[in-house]
């Protein structure tokens, strides 16, 4: 009962991938998301800069300040596919701020549909990041378990940003400053802490 829900996941997936005999059964789907976002791209722009959707909790101005006084940034990624449009983040970021150092963190080993090094590649990401393995297969980001490396990163850093639920659900006790997180409340345990309804958007 002590472990949060990514790091029980990430336990639970190495039964399975025992079991099944596969350590990336979502290789395939995740390959194939990663290309459709790629080729759906030039419309995903458009899409972006005409939506205006209303956050439930948002704190992007000063999200947005933070950058403006950051020298470096890590990224923490989340889903296959998703990654497409952090890649276009990160460079919106680097065409306005070319200094920023911007690491992208990614699973250390395949769990479900979540990115890994092999999705960074497929989507080209080193293009605008260095791309960091976290060293770890749990469904999110378990500083307990990730490597010194990625550690050391993530603490040296001006500021992270982490993207989806499950960076959220376990680093929402990580007391570091210029922590933000992006993500969707897509269960009442989380947004109901939050007060803010089912699905809502969070920044």
């Amino acid at each position: 009962m002590d472990k949060t829900n990514p790091e029980v996941m990430g336990d639970i997936w190495k039964i399975i991938s025992e079991d099944i005999k596969n350590e990336n059964s979502y290789k395939d789907v995740k390959t194939y998301f990663n290309k459709k976002l790629l080729n759906s791209l030039p419309y995903l722009k458009k899409l972006i800069e005409i939506t205006k959707k209303e956050l439930a909790i948002n704190h992007s101005e000063e999200m947005f300040k933070d950058v403006e006084l950051a020298e470096s940034i890590l990224y923490l990624g989340d889903n296959c596919g998703e990654i497409v449009l952090d890649k276009l983040f990160i460079t919106v970021l680097k065409e306005n701020y070319p200094n920023l150092e911007i690491y992208y963190g990614v699973r250390g080993k395949p769990i479900v549909n979540d990115v890994t090094v092999e999705d960074a590649k497929e989507v080209k990401m080193n293009e605008g990041s260095q791309v960091l393995s976290n060293g770890d297969g749990s469904l999110g980001t378990e500083l307990k378990k990730t490597s010194s490396e990625f550690n050391k990163i993530f603490n040296d850093v001006h500021m992270v940003i982490c993207k989806g639920q499950g960076n959220y659900e376990s680093l929402i006790n990580c007391n570091i400053e210029n922590l933000y997180f992006m993500f969707m409340a897509k269960c009442n345990m989380v947004a109901k802490p939050l007060n803010i309804s089912f699905k809502s958007l969070f920044r």
